[in-house]
């Protein structure tokens, strides 16, 4: 889905909204495969440690593609991210500020959009007979499976798009030439 901002006084270009449906999928089929059956809690906590270190791998991809696609463009895949990357280069010159900041503000929004996951997973079993903790564990297990692989998968897109545009120019000055 691609919206226009205009109306903030700044055009933002085309950003797109990242519902959560491939997240919930990775988490429904973790959970409704018969995988892990039978894990201690224990086991299933180390699980979830692990799929948050996946998770972070495939952000790390992603928010160096966005710096990079915000460097080439000013545009970027995450709203809060472009918003504080201009609110810092209005205040700073110094990039390692406005990367930190556009990083800041990609990380933060993927870190706010845990509690939903986090409030579907915990409030099912505890209103359900039939979804236990461990159930819950396995569930956010895949939903942040499935988010690495969203996020990788994003970061690679947008470098490559980001590489055929620099092929483009190249292309265009040589022909020029």
């Amino acid at each position: 889905m691609h919206a226009s901002l205009a109306g903030l006084g700044r055009h933002y270009g085309r950003f797109r909204l990242r519902p959560g449906p491939r997240r919930t999928a990775g988490g429904a089929a973790l959970f409704a495969s018969t995988l892990l059956d039978g894990a201690s809690e224990a086991q299933l906590l180390a699980l979830l440690a692990g799929s948050y270190l996946v998770w972070a791998g495939g952000l790390r991809v992603s928010v160096g593609a966005n710096w990079a696609l915000l460097e080439a463009t000013g545009a970027s895949t995450n709203l809060p991210s472009v918003v504080a990357y201009d609110l810092a280069r209005s205040r700073s010159r110094s990039r390692r500020l406005q990367r930190f900041a556009a990083g800041a503000g990609y990380i933060g929004t993927e870190l706010a959009k845990e509690a939903p996951y986090y409030a579907a997973a915990f409030g099912a079993a505890a209103l359900s007979e039939d979804v236990s903790s461990g159930d819950a564990l396995v569930f956010l297990a895949g939903t942040n499976l499935g988010a690495a692989a969203y996020e990788g998968a994003l970061g690679f897109l947008v470098r490559l798009g980001l590489g055929s545009r620099a092929h483009r120019a190249d292309t265009a000055a040589h022909s020029a030439i």
